[in-house]
């Protein structure tokens, strides 16, 4: 049994001899290191060009001449990282995600209708009358209530009014509130007159003393 490990001994200590002696050796030693490191570092490296050569590799076979060409004609895919550093300010727009963009069109214009024609003076008159008949209108004597009438001497026909709970008599012709006659006494009915607008009439028809109603024309 110890003839053996005295052989390997005598084995490890002639290449020990031969390695220390021999300059060819001692070469063959360091370039194998160099070789087996450059390996280590392109297995282990995180940016080893393993996995490109590898995909080339497999590429390569499946592509003409003129698709490679094509692919070499390519910019280089590294500038790619800069892909997320944003541009110039004076590019940026409102914030840092809205950049400089085409303006938007024109908004179509839209076409206002033209203002109404000033009144005629014509309308500027018919407006005036229209309000001097309403504010004539308003001042009837719309309070009392008519009850019928009687002939009276030598006055002739009289009519018999209320005023609220006063009894008071008009005889034809009589003027109230400086504008409104009497100008018709009846039997159902009292009529007045306006004397500056004489279309406008106050008809005032005879009810049961329980009420009366009051008919307006004009």
């Amino acid at each position: 049994m110890s003839a053996p490990a005295t052989s390997r001994r005598l084995d490890f200590q002639a290449m020990t001899q031969e390695l220390r002696t021999n300059r060819k050796t001692q070469a063959a030693l360091v370039a194998f290191a160099l070789v087996l490191g450059y390996m280590l570092y392109t297995v282990f490296s995180p940016d080893a060009p393993r996995a490109r050569r590898a995909a080339a590799a497999g590429a390569a076979p499946t592509l003409d001449p003129r698709q490679l060409l094509g692919l070499r004609r390519l910019p280089d895919l590294a500038a790619l990282d800069k892909a997320g550093e944003l541009p110039p300010s004076a590019k940026v727009q409102r914030d840092l995600f809205m950049f400089e963009a085409p303006p938007p069109p024109p908004a179509a214009k839209v076409k206002e209708p033209p203002p109404p024609p000033p009144p005629t003076p014509e309308e500027l008159e018919r407006q005036r009358l229209a309000q001097e008949k309403a504010a004539e209108y308003s001042g009837r004597p719309q309070d009392l209530r008519y009850l019928g009438f009687f002939k009276g001497s030598p006055s002739g026909l009289v009519g018999a009014f209320m005023k609220g709970e006063e009894p008071i008599t008009l005889t034809q012709g009589t003027l109230l509130k400086e504008r409104w006659k009497l100008v018709s006494i009846l039997d159902t009915r009292a009529e007045f007159q306006n004397t500056k607008y004489p279309d406008l009439r106050l008809v005032l028809e005879a009810r049961e003393a329980s009420g009366g109603t009051t008919a307006n024309q004009f």
